[in-house]
This record gives C-alpha cells, sequence and structure tokens, in this order.
C-alpha cells in the first residue's frame, strides 16, 4: 500500500516535470523563431540637389555621360578614354557634358556643365563614377534604405 502513494507522487512529480520542461522547450523554439525572422523593407531612395529618387521598384539602373560640341552635335562619352575626350576638346572647345543617371523610366541630373580641359573632364567623371558605386551599395544592401549624394 505505501507503494502506491510514492508511484502516485512519483508519477505527479514527473508529470509536473515534464509539462515544465516542454513549456520551456516550446518558450525556446517561439524565441528563437521570432528572432530569425528578419524582415527588410526594400523602400529605397537616393536624395540628391533636393530631390529624392525612390528605387523602390527600380528593374534597371543605367548611367550616361553625353558632350554636347560647338557644332551642336551631341557624341557618347560613356567609353570615352582621355585620347577621344583630348581630341574633341582640341577642336571643340568647349564642350557641354551631361552625366545622367536613369532609372528605368526615370532619369536623374547628376552634373551637367562645360568643360574645357581634361582635369576638369576627369574629376567630374570621378565623381559620378562614386556616386554610381554609392547607388549600387544602396542596392546590394539589405538593411540601407536611404544615401545622400554630394
Amino acid at each position: 500500500m505505501f507503494t502506491v502513494t510514492n508511484a502516485s507522487n512519483l508519477h505527479r512529480r514527473f508529470s509536473h516535470m515534464l509539462v515544465l520542461a516542454l513549456a520551456a522547450l516550446s518558450m525556446l523554439m517561439l524565441a528563437g523563431c521570432i528572432s530569425s525572422a528578419k524582415v527588410y523593407n526594400n523602400d529605397k531612395t537616393v536624395v540628391y540637389n533636393g530631390a529624392m529618387y525612390n528605387l523602390a521598384n527600380v528593374k534597371q539602373i543605367k548611367s550616361d555621360i553625353s558632350g554636347k560640341l560647338s557644332d551642336s552635335k551631341t557624341v557618347d562619352l560613356t567609353a570615352a578614354d582621355r585620347k577621344q575626350v583630348e581630341a574633341y576638346l582640341k577642336e571643340y572647345n568647349p564642350i557641354y557634358v551631361r552625366m545622367v543617371f536613369h532609372f528605368d523610366d526615370q532619369e536623374m541630373l547628376y552634373r551637367a556643365s562645360s568643360v574645357s580641359k581634361w582635369s576638369e573632364y576627369s574629376k567630374m567623371k570621378s565623381s559620378f563614377e562614386s556616386a554610381g558605386k554609392s547607388i549600387s551599395g544602396l542596392m546590394a544592401d539589405k538593411k540601407k534604405r536611404q544615401i545622400k549624394l554630394k
């Protein structure tokens, strides 16, 4: 008779311990699920010259450098090297250079000015390429939401 009471106390303690262990285990699993579910917002914006460009649904980003010569002819300078730019400068000094980013159907004018020396063009292009790298970094980083270009 006294073995039955010990067995029931032992059974009751075991069931309480089992319920407590299962509750602790389920709390740990729930906490793990909540902390591993990271949701990132896809709203990405570029701020430049007081304007804000939303890149959330942009599928393609392109860059374009063009030069307008003194005879009103426009040339593509996107892949032009130093010799080509200097040849244009020698013949058509100055050149009106326009640097643009295209976000699908939206256009962001980055720089537009007259250039009379290679060094001026080189500084403009370096700044333009740096801005392009910043925009690429923004799009690649899931956590980053906005950049301000200079």
